[in-house]
């Protein structure tokens, strides 16, 4: 009698954890193809797509990638700098709050002036935008955002970085 109480907890058991594996499985398959489908394409692609631009809207998106592609390794040269005068700090004997606090803050300002610039061309893209575009534009700005490639890595204190191309919207 026992060991029939015994037997039918464990096949239940397993039918339980084998029921609870395949819904994790579909969840998360289910999940994965959600997030492929944002991400296929460029950037600029999905924008108009998703946006219907028309060809004056589109080469004035052009327009703006161009400049933004032009102006943003100035900035990031010099977050690059920032960066290695902060790890430069290593090299001292005797590095003051203030000293570390400053390097720190030029770091963090130098990220600033990327962040705030790539704000603004954000900005000038939903400005080209008849106002049903814009608001297709204000949904699906965060999904444009994840499909940028990620900030370069700063890998030490050599100033060295990672070789990737990091434009948006290419």
């Amino acid at each position: 009698m026992y060991s029939k109480t015994k037997n039918k907890l464990l096949i239940w058991l397993v039918i339980l954890l084998l029921t609870g594996n395949t819904a994790s499985i579909v969840i998360f398959w289910l999940g994965k193809n959600k997030q492929s489908i944002v991400t296929k394409g460029t950037p600029k692609e999905f924008l108009i797509k998703e946006l219907q631009l028309n060809s004056r809207q589109q080469e004035e998106l052009e327009l703006l990638m161009v400049r933004h592609r032009e102006e943003t390794p100035e900035l990031r040269k010099k977050i690059r700098q920032a960066k290695k005068d902060f790890f430069d700090l290593l090299k001292q004997q005797n590095i003051t709050d203030s000293n570390l606090q400053a390097a720190a803050k030029n770091v963090s300002l130098s990220i600033e002036q990327l962040d705030l610039f790539t704000f603004e061309h954000f900005k000038k893209i939903r400005e080209l935008c008849t106002p049903e575009q814009q608001d297709k534009f204000d949904r699906i700005i965060q999904q444009v955002t994840t499909m940028m490639p990620p900030p370069q890595r700063f890998n030490g204190p050599d100033g060295e970085t990672d070789k990737r191309e990091n434009t948006p919207l290419q």
